[in-house]
């Protein structure tokens, strides 16, 4: 098991993203899976119908037969570690991204009727992005372009001051997340690219939350995410404030800050009409 840390939000400013930030660090022990309810919607359900609720991986889980995916979907049940990072994580994501996790849950077990449980593309890009993806959200198109071309020098040193305007990373993986908590030079997300309107970055954060939360919803269910290469690679320790990275050798770490090896698939989600 996991070593609970109530000060874990002050390890990384990614955690200032999280639900309940103020609040951990209260919990001298780890939070069960009531505590972590409440911070869903109410009447949160799977697209089966079924109400979502967290409920402990232990010798008590029902439906053992089920894959992960199955349970969720046809009963609503999504099994939580006790005392583990990851599915505390994983928990915080349900509460802050809700139509995001209820749509690749929804993919995940449209994937498995169809195709049985053979993996398949479409379920190794859903749980890529499940598990370590990223949202990064620009009011500039040309902003972005840099990550499709693997420019990080004009990604994070020529637009640096541009982070702390109009773009912006919003973590969506838990797994990421439990990365985050001991940062190492190579760690990486895989993005999904937003456009968004001028006054995104006006909003309260959790408009933006719930903004995004809906296009990204929206873009998985409609059946686009195929295959892993639509997703872009993000080293994230470059982002400024993420990393000690202020002097700009750190960007000239290769082994880091890679050249694009192979054409991708990844695109630009359109949200100016969003």
């Amino acid at each position: 098991m996991d070593v609970w840390n109530p000060q874990f939000v002050i390890l990384h400013p990614v955690f200032q993203q999280l639900p309940a930030v103020g609040e951990w660090s209260s919990y001298q022990q780890w939070p069960e899976c009531e505590a972590l309810q409440r911070l869903l919607p109410a009447d949160l359900q799977a697209q089966s119908g079924m109400p979502i609720q967290f409920v402990a991986q232990d010798a008590t889980l029902p439906f053992p037969a089920l894959y992960y995916e199955e349970r969720i979907f046809q009963h609503g049940m999504v099994a939580t570690r006790p005392a583990n990072w990851h599915d505390f994580f994983n928990a915080l994501m349900w509460s802050q991204y809700p139509r995001t996790k209820i749509q690749i849950n929804a993919q995940h077990a449209a994937d498995l009727q169809q195709y049985g449980k053979q993996r398949t593309p479409q379920r190794d890009a859903l749980t890529l992005f499940d598990e370590s993806g990223v949202v990064i959200v620009s009011t500039r198109r040309a902003g972005l372009q840099p990550i499709l071309d693997f420019d990080w020098q004009t990604l994070f040193v020529e637009q640096r001051d541009a982070w702390s305007n109009d773009m912006a990373c919003f973590v969506i993986g838990h797994a990421l997340l439990e990365k985050l908590l001991t940062p190492y030079v190579g760690v990486t997300a895989h993005a999904l690219l937003v456009e968004a309107p001028q006054h995104f970055f006006a909003q309260e954060p959790q408009a933006q939350r719930v903004w995004l939360d809906a296009l990204v919803s929206d873009f998985l269910a409609s059946g686009q995410l195929l295959s892993p290469l639509q997703l872009n690679p993000l080293p994230v320790l470059g982002i400024p404030g993420w990393w000690d990275n202020a002097d700009i050798r750190f960007y000239q770490q290769s082994g880091y800050f890679r050249a694009k090896s192979r054409e991708r698939q990844g695109c630009i989600l359109d949200g100016l009409s969003a």
